[in-house]
């Protein structure tokens, strides 16, 4: 565990020394995707096209996966088996509201409540 703490250290170190000091890390999202819990997208049509887009990779099927490019990884972040998304919206008739794009609209089943 030291030694860890001690490599991510070395890390912030040497780049606080290049003027960039940034650190990503990863949020609910991917623990959910790793660890395989429930996750709900509310208002999922508020969302902006470029993270509709990233979710895509992960909606293809039972074997999405999404690539953490932020963080400097190539390798692909595989979908638990548990992993569930689940996303909400109100109708884009609301004020402000827009639709989801087909694209991503497809990967869902739609259930309607009034």
């Amino acid at each position: 565990n030291f030694r860890v703490v001690a490599d991510r250290f070395e890390r912030q170190r040497l780049a606080s020394e290049s003027g960039l000091a940034f650190l990503f890390t990863e949020g609910a999202l991917v623990d959910a995707i790793r660890t395989g819990k429930w996750v709900l997208l509310d208002e999922i049509n508020l969302a902006s096209s470029e993270t509709l887009q990233r979710l895509c990779g992960l909606l293809d099927d039972s074997q999405g996966s999404i690539i953490l490019t932020e963080k400097g990884d190539a390798e692909a972040v595989s979908r638990h088996p548990d992993f569930r998304l689940f996303a909400a919206m109100n109708p884009a008739t609301d004020a402000g509201k827009k639709d989801l794009p087909s694209s991503i609209r497809s990967r869902f089943t739609e259930l309607y409540a009034d």
